[in-house]
């Protein structure tokens, strides 16, 4: 009678969603996912970089998922991540000015506040992701000089 043992881990590490970093993506994602419910209805033009964006979004979740991580040479993860926050940054943003600017319609207003908000929440993954990932990175890889 003694512990069984624990069933062998699988591929996915769902931890990852306890932390900051996976609530930030977490959270985009569910916006972004809400975003794009409220676009196919009338199914304007920004909908195709909205939902490209979604599924990268859905991608770098899944990324951070796995238990064993694809290895990127050194430098390169914390710049991709920068750049996926700041296209998402500038993409809701067009997404949601173009909603409103498109129609006057209380599902346009629900799509610009939408858009708005998770432009938002992109530009403070900007505002995260710099200042704990790439900077850190970019003073390990030039030291000040000292004279």
């Amino acid at each position: 009678m003694g512990t069984e043992p624990e069933p062998p881990p699988g591929p996915l590490d769902l931890g990852v969603l306890r932390t900051p970093r996976g609530l930030l993506l977490v959270a985009e994602l569910v916006l972004a996912v809400a975003l794009l419910g409220l676009l196919v209805a009338p199914a304007p033009p920004p909908l195709a970089p909205a939902l490209l964006h979604t599924l990268g979004a859905a991608l770098a979740l899944g990324g951070r998922l796995l238990r064993d991580p694809p290895r990127l040479p050194r430098g390169y993860g914390p710049c991709l991540d920068l750049l996926r926050a700041v296209s998402g940054t500038i993409i809701f943003l067009v997404v949601a000015l173009v909603a409103l600017a498109a129609s006057r319609d209380a599902l346009a207003a629900t799509t610009f506040t939408f858009g708005l908000i998770l432009s938002f929440l992109f530009a403070f993954d900007v505002f995260v992701t710099y200042r704990t990932q790439v900077a850190p990175a970019l003073a390990q890889d030039h030291p000040p000089e000292t004279t």
